[in-house]
């Protein structure tokens, strides 16, 4: 079975004409596509007209050196791979071609085997690359679906109770109810309301620290309730309403602002 590469094009930029020669048939036995030139300009041309997975660029030549031609390759194409050929290794220090935007650097004269071992590396690279690309494509797409699954979720909660409970509650509310059974059929239209309304998961991913009873007190101040209201219909003191809607400003990031509680809750649902 052939061997599929991430690699297919590979740009060889040598001035001698013999060591162009000897990559480009290594290459070919290799799979690659090689294409060669003696002249850095000419390469930056053929990178401009073509798209190449790897260059390999010898350090010394006349015109330009193989750190700014690298350099100007990568300005054309950031995803291309950079291997330096160089006879001189006491010119450049291996952090120079490096930095210079080089992958690799190898010593002349080439050990084809050393070279093999090197173009192996990159593609394993450039495959593993691929793959995370397109494994977080992937992810978009599924937390999207998920997200639009949840947005239907929540519109149909909200449809249902709007259709077939709370008309009920009004029913109830116009029968001879005592000041606390009505007290009671506020909190538990409010508990209603608040089921299909997002309010309670934004709260909860947000704000994961948020207690069970902040959250209530939440879903009251958000409806409009007041402390004495909050506090009756809880079965808590008014000081202790206090405290967990100093809690909520101090965990919601409030404290410095000037935005009231329950507009910031408000905001939550748009």
């Amino acid at each position: 079975m052939v061997r599929t590469h991430e690699i297919n094009k590979v740009l060889v930029v040598d001035d001698e004409v013999s060591m162009c020669t000897l990559l480009e048939n290594f290459l070919r036995q290799q799979g690659y596509g090689p294409h060669c030139t003696t002249d850095p300009v000419q390469a930056l041309e053929m990178l401009d007209r073509d798209s190449f997975e790897v260059m390999i660029s010898d350090i010394r030549m006349p015109g330009m050196n193989g750190m700014d031609l690298t350099r100007s390759a990568r300005l054309r194409c950031a995803d291309i791979s950079v291997i330096i050929m160089t006879g001189f290794a006491g010119d450049y220090s291996y952090s120079d071609i490096i930095n210079a935007g080089a992958a690799d650097f190898i010593r002349k004269p080439v050990e084809l085997q050393e070279l093999k071992a090197k173009l192996e590396r990159i593609d394993l690279e450039r495959k593993t690359l691929r793959e995370l690309r397109e494994l977080n494509t992937a992810l978009r797409v599924v937390l999207k679906a998920k997200e639009e699954d949840r947005n239907q979720l929540c519109a149909s909660v909200a449809a249902n109770t709007k259709q077939l409970i709370l008309p009920y509650v009004d029913k109830l509310r116009a029968t001879r109810l005592n000041q606390v059974q009505q007290m009671y059929l506020d909190l538990l239209e409010s508990n209603i309301k608040e089921i299909s309304s997002p309010l309670i998961t934004s709260l909860s991913q947000k704000h994961p620290d948020l207690t069970p009873m902040e959250i209530q007190v939440a879903g009251l101040i958000k409806s409009g309730k007041r402390n004495k209201e909050i506090a009756e219909l809880l079965g808590i003191s008014i000081n202790t309403v206090m405290t967990h809607r100093h809690h909520l400003r101090k965990k919601l990031d409030l404290q410095k602002g000037s935005t009231s509680l329950m507009s910031y809750l408000h905001s939550m649902e748009i």
